[in-house]
């Protein structure tokens, strides 16, 4: 029964079940760590099961945006490529949060009924139920928090497909403070945003209220009280197809550019840097992860009009690499005496 990295001989897998079956409440271990691959399997399992299911998962480092974020104003780039951080959109609403083993994920699947939307609070209890028996005395606030002694120590976001609901949220327990500052505080002077942002509290880990436990025997003990609450004493095996579906899915979306990054709502970017040939000043419209207008201004010396090179930006994806497809043969020299084609690259990183 303990969270392991592989699941024991013994626990077989199987297919999803029919919408025939009547399945009493289910509770998974999840112990992969790849968080395109989490969200996969998160977002197969609503739309695949019925019944009330519940699962628990841990990501490695990763910083995990809501759907309706623009991930250029929530993240600070620099620090997450320096990392080797990846940035991941999920598939509900709410603000940006970071994660790593030091916290633990859960993930509650429910049918629709009429207030099961409107409610945060009834998906909250198991978790509120099962931090009591550690003698943590939790509570449920505000518009999606859980808070122990006034500090956050869980955000959740909710959302329904059909006529089936997830609540999903992360218990922060020896969670890296400092890196999850780092990677979430963008540079105010670089983006307007135009979008949800997130907004700040002030975060807590569990694990100083229980010095003694490290991650994984937290997530072992969670595991075994979630599963005395409901009468049960080894978790479900994770369902093959799913699994196999969420991987499929981890690759066509979630590792995807297009889904993390181009699905971002509009905003206004703006990066300046000195070069040997003078300072430029890069400024961008952008909307769906494309540049809609650009204006490019210093005080470089060119042979060419800068308005030319602007005219080449529009409709480029905003990304380094097909900004440098996109001005394949150009020689930036002419525009901005001095400035390198890489040197031009930087500023859209």
């Amino acid at each position: 029964m303990e969270p392991s990295e592989n699941r024991p001989a013994d626990t077989a897998s199987r297919p999803c079940p029919s919408p025939d079956e009547r399945t009493p409440m289910r509770i998974y271990w999840n112990p992969e760590q790849d968080p395109a691959y989490n969200l996969a399997l998160e977002e197969t399992m609503l739309r695949r099961l019925h019944g009330p299911a519940l699962m628990l998962w841990r990501n490695g480092p990763s910083v995990i945006i809501g759907r309706n974020q623009n991930a250029m104003a929530e993240v600070d780039c620099e620090a997450v490529r320096a990392l080797g951080i990846p940035v991941v959109r999920r598939m509900t609403g709410g603000g940006a949060v970071y994660h790593d083993t030091g916290n633990l994920n859960y993930s509650c699947f429910a049918d629709h009924n009429g207030d099961s939307f409107a409610r945060f609070d009834i998906f909250a209890e198991p978790v509120i139920s099962a931090l009591r028996s550690f003698g943590i005395q939790s509570e449920f606030t505000g518009r999606n928090d859980i808070l122990v002694d006034g500090k956050k120590v869980s955000g959740t976001a909710k959302m329904f497909a059909g006529d089936r609901v997830l609540f999903h949220g992360t218990l922060l327990f020896r969670t890296d403070i400092s890196t999850l500052t780092r990677v979430l505080t963008p540079d105010p002077d670089k983006v307007s945003f135009k979008g949800i942002r997130s907004v700040s509290a002030r975060v807590g880990n569990l694990g100083d209220l229980l010095p003694g436990l490290s991650p994984s025997e937290f997530t072992e003990r969670m595991l075994r009280a979630l599963l005395e609450l409901h009468g049960m004493s080894s978790p479900d095996p994770l369902p093959e197809d799913c699994m196999r579906e969420a991987r499929a899915l981890a690759d066509s979306k979630y590792r995807t550019w297009a889904w993390n990054f181009g699905s971002s709502p509009a905003y206004d970017y703006r990066k300046k840097a000195r070069f040997p040939g003078g300072s430029v000043t890069l400024e961008l419209a952008v909307s769906r992860g494309r540049i809609d207008s650009a204006r490019i201004s210093g005080d470089f010396f060119g042979q060419r009009p800068a308005s030319e090179l602007e005219a080449l930006l529009k409709s480029v994806e905003f990304r380094p690499d097909a900004v440098r497809r996109a001005l394949t043969g150009v020689r930036i020299d002419d525009f901005m005496l001095g400035v390198s084609m890489e040197d031009f690259l930087s500023l859209f990183v």
